[in-house]
């Protein structure tokens, strides 16, 4: 029996009619409706998030999903947790409407955890551009800037600049090419010859990509919170969803 399945057959028996609410708000839908369910249909926008964007976690809903929560498969990271609690593991495309919507929902959620737990939540971020040109897994580009722009990350952040770019580039997805992705580069991020250090940054992108195919990414973003896995049969969780696992850890940790 598949998990969503399992799931949908489980859960009526475990916690009664809210089983169907749970699965409604938890998992999003394919294509654009799933996205306006859960965020506004503006672009976002650098440094700013929309509280209206995320349902309303009721103490049932949070109960019932902390249940089949901990249903759920747990695998080692190949990845250092540095003593945090809490391992969040993403991957991410540059170009993807809806990693840029996580983005921009989780960085304030993650300042008030290092804020209030010092250390105990590290995130990972690792690159799975949907573009051939540096993704062997994925068979026609849907981004045609995305591996230029995980590369000028990469470099940035030798110049100290990473995280600025990359915040610049979610902002500005809509209108992202080889072109405006080099020019930001330079201007943003403090590269100086894209080209020499294009093909060492690939290279990297590439081994990201590799351990996402052995942990089984096939779209993005797709998050792990210490271990498991946040989606299910393909449907990945709903951000606020995700919030609820990493305090849930938390707690089990005994932080909260």
């Amino acid at each position: 029996m598949t998990t969503p399945h399992r799931l949908a057959w489980a859960l009526p028996k475990a916690v009664g009619a809210r089983s169907a609410t749970l699965l409604a708000a938890v998992f999003l839908l394919a294509g654009a409706a799933a996205a306006l369910a859960f965020f506004p249909p503006a672009p976002p926008v650098a440094g700013r998030s929309d509280p209206q964007a995320a349902p309303a976690v009721t103490p049932e809903l949070r109960a019932d999903f902390e249940r089949w929560w901990d249903t759920q498969p747990r695998m080692t990271l190949p990845v250092s947790a540095d003593g945090a609690k809490v391992l969040i593991l993403k991957f991410t495309d540059l170009q993807c409407p809806s990693c840029g919507l996580s983005h921009f929902a989780m960085k304030p959620k993650l300042a008030e955890y290092q804020s209030r737990y010092p250390g105990a939540v590290k995130l990972v971020t690792k690159d799975y551009p949907l573009q051939p040109e540096c993704n062997p897994n994925v068979q026609r580009a849907v981004h045609l800037a995305a591996c230029d722009a995980a590369a000028a990350v990469r470099m940035a952040r030798q110049q100290g600049k990473g995280d600025a770019l990359e915040e610049w580039f979610y902002a500005n997805q809509s209108s992202l090419t080889p072109m405006s992705v080099r020019q930001a580069a330079a201007t943003i991020g403090g590269v100086t010859n894209f080209n020499a250090g294009l093909a060492t940054a690939l290279n990297g992108i590439r081994t990201d990509v590799g351990l996402g195919k052995l942990l089984g990414v096939t779209a993005t973003p797709t998050f792990y919170v210490n271990g498991v896995k946040c989606e299910s049969q393909g449907q990945p969780l709903a951000t606020p969803f995700i919030f609820v696992a990493i305090e849930y850890e938390l707690r089990k940790a005994g932080l909260k």
